[in-house]
């Protein structure tokens, strides 16, 4: 049986602490296990921040719909806004940095790709559609930045 988490965000900014608690309400009511919780709010919270920080263009629709699905052996992600088109799957990441070097940007997008096990992207109708699948069974032992 699949269990599906339908959210709009129809003010970004002022919504996203919402998105994060009817996430973790969903995580709970699905009796998700807690490395399987925390990977998929912070998978949301990354890709919505950058919606919003990144893809909003003045003027135009700034509303974001996150779609979560439990599909048994799988959460699907869907992520649609009307930002700027961007592919995360094209970014070039970078690897982890040694040595404490710390730079901002792009080092969520690392994150997320080592934490998913298929990003998708489209762009249709002048919305950007983003699909994560996380994988039930997976555990992340150490940082890989080759995806």
């Amino acid at each position: 049986m699949t269990a599906r988490l339908d959210f709009a965000l129809l003010h970004p900014e002022e919504d996203h602490a919402g998105l994060l608690a009817a996430v973790e309400e969903f995580a709970d009511t699905q009796a998700l296990p807690a490395a399987l919780r925390y990977r998929l709010g912070l998978v949301v919270d990354e890709l919505v921040s950058n919606c919003i920080a990144h893809g909003a263009r003045t003027g135009r629709d700034r509303g974001i719909r996150v779609g979560i699905t439990d599909h048994g052996g799988t959460i699907l992600i869907e992520i649609v806004d009307a930002g700027t088109p961007f592919d995360p799957t094209s970014y070039t990441s970078r690897r982890c940095l040694d040595d404490g070097d710390v730079r901002v940007g792009g080092m969520g997008l690392c994150l997320v790709r080592n934490l998913a096990a298929q990003i998708d992207y489209s762009r249709e109708g002048g919305f950007n559609r983003t699909r994560v699948t996380l994988a039930k069974c997976t555990q992340e032992n150490a940082c890989n930045s080759m995806k």
